[in-house]
């Protein structure tokens, strides 16, 4: 019932001749307005666990070509977009596995693994329908980026940007290919609870009346597991010349729906982030909180890979804060180099603590249990990025990620390193 009534204040909101004028002064043409690129990704994962699972490291070469043609011309145009993604293993690592850059073979992985994507599109004004493997990316249901190659989604979206100051964002999907597969002939899941999900559909719009703020809702179905409700407010003013003042607001509602696979579900999760900056240096100060007998949980694709589905503010390199009753506390410090005329480094630090981990409401013989034997957390990350910004190897960008978490029973530090090199086919 939320797609449908977000579908008709779009419908309703316009007029046939302002969708023809648009379209004649928008549309280049289906080869004028396409366009071509590939980017050459390299990554170094290194996980290593004090518990009894395994070590997990890894190196690795993707290239990720993608093309995005035009649209006809006429009121109603019409186009393609095409993706091709190969991801090479140069070294695993002294035999170890479970990285998320290479998809299973037997006891190891594969040292090669290729995909193809595609979809249709549709375009009418400002509004565009397209069907077919799609990387999405909203609160409710975000493809990631974060291994050699992204994850895809198959389904039909629609966004359109028709409203004045209104932006809208419907789907339907069906279907997934994680980090770790080659095909679309998987699913979705619930991330922490490991059961299936059934299809997935959403409907939001984000309104944006003034360039320093904005406020979003989406709601999502997942037909097995639950419903969920997203609200988010931020607004950003400037103090002086030199400083600046913003906060940013988030929260979800999670209610169990359908079959309920992960079981009885009443969660609220809701965080808010002030930050302060000054000149280049950014502090950030964040508190989470979650409500309820179980974890805030969220999707992620059936081979493992887990969605971007969580805007909460705690949310970190590697833990979420996300835990039954749970509170956190966040703080951040961002330093911005600056531009040498070549190269253009920024470089983070974060430190969050997490406590009051509600165990003793935890149902000891469901899919959350392993949370009643947990009762405080601790993330510290590190994240440092060079951008080159001129000569041959413009864009060119390397990226160093640390996580180092410790909770209950367990300690696990994370190292990436990432080089990417994006340049223009066409």
């Amino acid at each position: 019932m939320k797609k449908r009534s977000l579908f008709g204040l779009f419908v309703f909101s316009m007029s046939a001749s302002s969708l023809q004028a648009q379209a004649d002064e928008t549309q280049e043409g289906f080869v004028e307005g396409g366009a071509a690129t590939i980017l050459a990704r390299n990554m170094y994962f290194n996980r290593n666990s004090l518990s009894d699972y395994p070590d997990s490291i890894g190196w690795g070469q993707g290239f990720l070509m993608d093309y995005k043609s035009g649209f006809t011309q006429g009121e109603i145009g019409f186009g393609i977009d095409a993706s091709a993604y190969t991801a090479y293993k140069l070294d695993g690592g002294r035999g170890t596995v479970g990285t998320g850059m290479f998809p299973a073979d037997g006891d190891g992985e594969r040292t090669e693994s290729s995909t193809a994507n595609a979809a249709v599109k549709m375009k009418w004004s400002n509004t565009v329908l397209k069907y077919g493997d799609l990387r999405p990316y909203n609160p409710v249901f975000a493809t990631p980026d974060l291994r050699l190659m992204p994850m895809t989604t198959r389904g039909i979206q629609l966004l359109s940007d028709d409203i004045d100051k209104v932006s809208i964002d419907v789907g339907h999907f069906y279907s997934s290919r994680g980090y770790t597969s080659t095909g679309h002939d998987g699913g979705f899941m619930a991330g922490y609870a490991g059961v299936d999900a059934g299809n997935v559909d959403y409907a939001g719009l984000t309104y944006q009346p003034v360039d320093e703020g904005s406020v979003a809702f989406y709601a999502s179905r997942a037909e097995d597991l639950w419903r969920q409700y997203y609200v988010n407010a931020n607004y950003s003013f400037a103090l002086t010349e030199e400083q600046s003042l913003s906060f940013d607001f988030n929260l979800y509602r999670s209610l169990d729906e359908g079959n309920a696979n992960a079981g009885a579900i009443n969660v609220t999760a809701w965080s808010l982030a002030p930050s302060y900056g000054i000149g280049p240096h950014t502090f950030t100060l964040s508190y989470q909180k979650i409500h309820g007998s179980q974890p805030f949980d969220y999707l992620m694709a059936s081979d493992g890979t887990y969605m971007d589905s969580i805007y909460l503010a705690n949310s970190s390199q590697y833990g979420d804060f996300n835990g039954p009753g749970e509170q956190s506390v966040g703080l951040g410090y961002a330093y911005d180099f600056g531009s040498t005329g070549y190269l253009h480094t920024t470089l983070s630090f974060r430190y969050v603590y997490g406590f009051d981990i509600d165990n003793e409401k935890v149902d000891p013989e469901g899919l959350y249990a392993y949370f009643a034997h947990s009762d405080k957390q601790i993330e510290r990350d590190i994240d440092l990025k060079t951008v080159v910004e001129s000569g041959a190897l413009k864009n060119l960008s390397v990226r160093v990620r640390y996580a180092d978490q410790s909770f209950t029973g367990d300690s696990v530090k994370q190292l990436r390193i990432i080089t990417e090199y994006p340049f223009d086919l066409f």
